[in-house]
């Protein structure tokens, strides 16, 4: 009768659950890798519009007036803007800071900024392509003093 040798190796079922897990493994670690890059890419998008916004804002109101209106651009092939600008009025208040109703706007002291004005500048940044498409919004106020000589200061700039 013939006898069998017990062998020290892995069953055909050990190589194949082993196997399984080694796929599972290697799938979360593709997937998780994968959600990385797509989160730096989208990272770098984002600085970039902040970047290009910051570089827009900065110049507005600076060697000429600011105008209200609206325009549109590009920055490069991929970011695109669209630029609002608006006069701002602030919201009445009174000497002790309380704000005040349109009913009250002419009975005490209020204090007003004087001849500065103040402009919303709204900015909008665009990028992507046709079936995905991202937008940064940036919001800041800028104040534009009276004219002096012919030029328009900027508040606490020379003058």
């Amino acid at each position: 009768m013939p006898t069998f040798q017990h062998s020290a190796g892995f069953t055909l079922l050990e190589l194949i659950a082993a196997f399984v897990i080694f796929a599972l493994g290697f799938g979360i670690l593709l997937q998780i890798l994968g959600s990385a890059l797509h989160t730096t890419r989208q990272s770098a998008e984002y600085t970039q519009a902040a970047l290009w916004a910051q570089s827009l804002l900065d110049i507005q109101g600076v060697g000429e007036p600011l105008k209200e209106g609206g325009r549109s651009g590009q920055f490069d092939d991929a970011f695109s803007y669209q630029l609002n600008i608006s006069k701002y009025q602030p919201v009445p208040v009174s000497s002790n800071n309380t704000v005040l109703q349109s009913a009250q706007v002419g009975s005490g002291p209020i204090v007003t900024p004087g001849q500065i004005e103040l402009y919303q500048i709204e900015l909008v940044v665009n990028w992507g392509n046709q079936y995905l498409q991202h937008h940064a919004r940036f919001v800041t106020l800028r104040a534009m003093g009276p004219p002096r000589n012919g030029q328009v200061t900027l508040p606490g700039f020379g003058g």
